[in-house]
């Protein structure tokens, strides 16, 4: 869309966070711009997180490495396989049989014992998964996940609330442990406390451990850096699900398989080190901040006959300005 050639004020709006001729570009709404007086400034279509997600669109070798850390469909269950309870609210979803009770506390294992159908308070058919608590086979805990068993064997994922797969971690383990990778996010937790900690992304890492976090993360990943070995963390890592629909902190979000270092000579040392703390600065490229900050969630451009102007935006009210691709002012 072209905005309106015209000429009737002496300068741009001031009293904007950025002043002067840029302000009136980034921070006007576009309705405005068009009725207002401007001298050949063209604005393109705002790019959205969607389509520069598109753009990069290719699988990764990380989506494929990502493959290994899939639940298994529920027709594929014995009887035998472990569940942690990782939340003390679970003692209000597996219930003991009427007349009995069984104390069940937050990281109990359960062991998957079978199903049974029972007629329902509707009168029909429904599946009821029966548990024990390891180190007491004597009581039972009953689950009943909706629907009767021929629902169930064709449903494929069952989501047990509470409970993470012991089976998925043992193998995450197999996979993961001693085996050398790159963090990919510079916002870590505390391997030992939990708690939230910054660490720097791009770092060469070496895996240490694998543990069953909590339903929405199942897996805790602890590794500790090549480069300092009094340099720890962990990441929570989320189930790899099926294709095309995007894992909320899948493998691929968290981890390189190689250090990008070697594909970006042209970085300073300085500016990679600020890159691997998640920071910015003046007079960085856009490749550079995007290396540091991820995808920005939209980006709004505009340009004259001799420069482009982008403005990309972050949750938060995160934003960046750049002036023919160098940065030139941030609020982080």
């Amino acid at each position: 869309m072209k905005l309106r050639k015209r000429i009737c004020h002496k300068g741009w709006p001031k009293g904007t966070p950025y002043g002067g001729f840029l302000s009136a570009i980034l921070l006007f709404p576009l309705s405005l711009l068009v009725n207002s007086c401007f001298t050949g400034i063209e604005s393109t279509p705002k790019i959205t997180y969607k389509d520069v997600r598109k753009q990069q669109a290719d699988t990764t070798p990380e989506q494929y490495f990502a493959k290994n850390f899939k639940s298994e469909p529920f027709s594929l269950w014995k009887p035998g396989r472990r569940f942690i309870l990782t939340d003390r609210k679970g003692v209000y979803s597996y219930a003991s049989p009427p007349g009995k009770t069984s104390a069940v506390e937050n990281g109990d294992t359960l062991i998957y014992r079978g199903l049974r159908e029972v007629v329902s308070i509707t009168g029909g058919m429904v599946a009821e998964m029966m548990f024990t608590v390891a180190g007491d086979m004597s009581d039972t805990l009953l689950y009943r996940p909706g629907g009767d068993a021929a629902e169930l064997a064709v449903r494929g994922k069952v989501r047990l609330p509470f409970l993470v797969d012991l089976s998925m971690i043992d193998n995450a383990g197999k996979i993961l442990v001693g085996r050398h990778l790159v963090t990919r996010t510079e916002r870590w937790i505390s391997s030992s406390s939990g708690n939230d900690v910054r660490g720097r992304k791009y770092l060469n890492v070496k895996v240490t451990g694998v543990e069953a976090a909590d339903e929405n993360y199942p897996f805790k990943v602890s590794f500790v850096s090549l480069e300092n070995t009094e340099e720890t963390g962990a990441l929570l890592m989320s189930v790899t699900v099926d294709d095309g629909v995007p894992a909320l902190r899948g493998f691929e979000n968290l981890f390189l398989l190689e250090d990008p270092r070697d594909d970006y000579p042209w970085i300073t040392d300085a500016n990679w080190e600020l890159i691997r703390q998640g920071k910015v600065t003046e007079g960085m490229t856009a490749r550079e901040v995007s290396l540091s900050l991820g995808t920005p969630r939209d980006i709004d451009r505009r340009h004259d006959q001799s420069m482009l102007y982008e403005r990309w935006s972050y949750p938060g009210g995160i934003y960046m300005v750049f002036e023919n691709g160098l940065l030139v002012r941030f609020n982080l």
